[in-house]
């Protein structure tokens, strides 16, 4: 008699693929809960109510419907878990002075709390290796995408050749700090370097702020490298910015940044007159200083699809017709989205008159 019994593996692939969570729609998450890992940031942990696995790619975000003080938001988080791990979904936030919604999160949200959750979403990830060196480069709540990154390479204990820089105000400002220290004492590939550009009496390692110079010292085979980097958009321009100042291209570079104009756009740019045709909905509006598209549409009473209202996630893609705007994405088209002639119009400004297709 056999003392063991083997069963097909496709018994257990079939049931665990219907249960996986792997389309835009918003599911209804638990949250599971919620980690102090910082002065001012929290990872909270989320499972879904609908008893489904996680499959998502190292690097995407979702987007947080809420419904705070009787207005209904969205917010995008990147996913700070790995998709190795696909029975819980975390999501890593900071606190923003004045920010409603990370707010409302550190002081609300407790395990036991129901949230709605969209995703997966975003075209920053890491589904291939352009190289077998691979840089990480992050400022500030910029780590959370690049941590599911390392989260999941150590996992499967990939045979590369990553580097870590991570750029932050202060010490105390590090996210993830032990776990970072105790992954790169554990896989000798891996090399962390905390960059902070205050230091203290006890700190030790480098110190100052990135550039050129900076990340030649740090990584002197810069050119043989893969780049990833993630940050507030000031960081993304000093990173740009590096680049060009030492006249080193990385073998690939791939960027998702967040907050602000970018560099050399000004609230001035936007202050002449204009106006905005909704070419299908027969209606013209002249639009105030600063007014975006999705302001004006608003204001017709115009239906425009959007979540993240800050140029990052692409819901709110529109086809422009003719004219001339002044658009602040980030990241929310691709090149060929652009070439094509869409807009966003949560972060575009009507330059003279603009027809849209809506």
């Amino acid at each position: 008699m056999n003392a063991h019994t083997s069963f097909p593996a496709s018994e257990f692939v079939a049931p665990l693929r219907q249960r996986q969570w792997a389309d835009a729609s918003p599911q209804v998450m638990l949250c599971r809960r919620v980690i102090d890992e910082t002065h001012n940031v929290k990872t909270f942990v989320f499972s879904a109510a609908s008893d489904r696995m996680f499959c998502f790619n190292a690097g995407q975000y979702v987007l947080l419907r809420l419904s705070i003080d009787g207005l209904e938001v969205t917010r995008p988080y990147s996913v700070a878990s790995p998709p190795t791990r696909p029975l819980d979904l975390q999501i890593t936030v900071k606190r923003t002075p004045g920010g409603l919604v990370s707010n409302w999160l550190h002081d609300n949200l407790r395990s036991g709390d129901e949230i709605r959750i969209e995703g997966p979403l975003g075209s920053f990830k890491l589904d291939g290796f352009a190289s077998a060196k691979l840089l990480f480069l992050a400022g500030g709540s910029g780590i959370t995408p690049l941590m599911s990154m390392v989260r999941m390479l150590t996992d499967r204990a990939f045979d590369l050749d990553l580097r870590l820089i991570y750029s932050v105000r202060s010490p105390r400002d590090i996210i993830f700090r032990s776990e970072l220290d105790a992954l790169a004492a554990r896989f000798p590939n891996l090399g962390v370097t905390f960059l902070c550009s205050k230091g203290g009496p006890s700190r030790t390692g480098p110190s100052g702020r990135i550039d050129g110079s900076m990340l030649l010292r740090l990584v002197p085979d810069l050119a043989k490298r893969a780049v990833y980097t993630c940050g507030p958009e000031p960081y993304m321009t000093a990173l740009r910015d590096g680049f060009d100042e030492v006249g080193v291209k990385p073998l690939a570079y791939y960027e998702e940044s967040f907050g602000g104009y970018p560099s050399g756009v000004a609230p001035d740019d936007f202050a002449i007159s204009s106006f905005v045709h909704f070419a299908k909905s027969g209606l013209e509006h002249r639009c105030a200083p600063g007014e975006t598209l999705l302001d004006a549409a608003r204001k017709c009473g115009v239906y425009v699809p959007t979540a993240c209202q800050q140029g990052v996630c692409g819901t709110c893609r529109i086809a422009k017709l003719s004219g001339e705007v002044a658009m602040c994405d980030l990241g929310g088209l691709t090149s060929e989205e652009k070439s094509a002639g869409y807009i966003l119009a949560c972060c575009s400004r009507a330059q003279g008159t603009v027809s849209v297709d809506l």
